[in-house]
C-alpha cells in the first residue's frame, strides 16, 4: 500500500504489471460499469471529467490494454463508455483488497525479530515477553528479520489453566478490558509487554467466570498466524 495526497493506493497485480489504484479510481470504475457513462460516472464519484479521462488513459497505458470501450452516438446522441474485461478484472481484484483489508482491521499485531529458522519443519520463532512464538514459514525469511506477526482476535483461545494441545503458542495474561463487539464479548489482555485482543461468546464468558482483572491464558495455532517482513 502506498500513500498519495487521493489517499492509499493499493498495488494490483494485472498479468505482468503491477499498478496502483485508490478509492477515487476504484469509485470512477465502478460507476462506469454502473452508468455506461464516463461524464455521470465522474459526477458520481466526484471527480473532474478532465481528470477522469486522465485516470483512465494512465491506467491502460500501465497495462497496456483497453479499460473502458466507448461508443460514440449519432445525432440523436445515445453512445456510451462500458468497462472491458480487463476493466472489470481491475474492480474485482481492488473488491479483493479492500474485503481482506475490512476483515483484518481489528488484527492483533506483534512485532519482532525472527531468533530461529527451522527449514526441515518450514516453521520460525519469534520471541515474546522471553517465550517463543511458533510462526509457519511462508515466504523468503532469514534470522535477524524484523516482522510483524498478524492475529485474527477470533482465532485466540482463551483458558483458565494451560493444558496439552495442538496450540504451541500459549501465554499467560490479565484480562484489563472487555466489551460486547459484533455479538461477541472482545477482551483486552495484557500480556506484560503487550496487549492481545480475544473474541468470545458470551456463552464462554459466563461459563469461564471471566471478570476485569482475572489471571488467564490465552493460545493461538501457528496456522492462524501470518507474518510480513518491516
Amino acid at each position: 500500500m502506498d500513500r498519495s495526497k487521493e489517499g492509499p493506493q493499493y498495488r494490483l497485480k494485472f498479468d505482468e504489471s503491477i499498478i496502483l489504484v485508490n478509492k477515487k479510481k476504484f469509485k470512477l470504475l465502478k460507476f462506469i460499469d454502473e452508468c455506461n457513462s464516463i461524464m455521470e460516472a465522474s459526477k458520481n464519484a466526484n471527480i473532474p471529467y478532465r481528470s477522469a479521462l486522465k485516470y483512465i488513459e494512465d491506467l491502460e497505458k500501465e497495462i497496456n490494454r483497453r479499460i473502458v470501450a466507448t461508443q460514440r452516438g449519432g445525432k440523436g446522441g445515445g453512445g456510451e463508455s462500458k468497462l472491458t474485461d480487463a476493466g472489470k478484472s481491475i474492480l474485482k481484484e481492488y473488491r479483493k483488497v479492500e474485503s481482506i483489508l475490512k476483515m483484518h482491521a481489528d488484527v492483533n499485531e506483534i512485532e519482532g525479530n525472527i531468533e530461529e529458522i527451522d527449514v526441515e519443519n518450514k516453521i520460525a520463532n519469534i520471541h515474546l515477553n522471553g517465550k517463543k512464538v511458533v510462526l509457519p514459514l511462508r515466504g523468503n525469511f532469514k534470522v535477524g528479520d524484523r516482522v510483524l506477526v498478524l492475529i485474527s482476535p477470533d482465532d485466540i483461545f482463551v483458558m483458565l489453566e494451560p493444558h496439552e494441545s495442538s496450540v504451541r503458542n500459549i501465554f499467560p495474561g490479565r484480562i484489563v478490558g472487555m466489551e460486547l463487539k459484533d455479538n461477541l464479548v472482545r477482551l483486552n489482555v495484557n500480556l506484560g509487554n503487550t496487549s492481545l485482543f480475544a473474541d468470545i461468546t458470551e456463552y464462554a464468558r459466563e461459563q469461564l467466570n471471566l471478570t476485569l482483572g482475572k489471571e488467564i491464558y490465552i493460545g493461538f495455532k501457528a496456522a492462524a498466524l501470518a507474518m510480513v517482513k518491516i
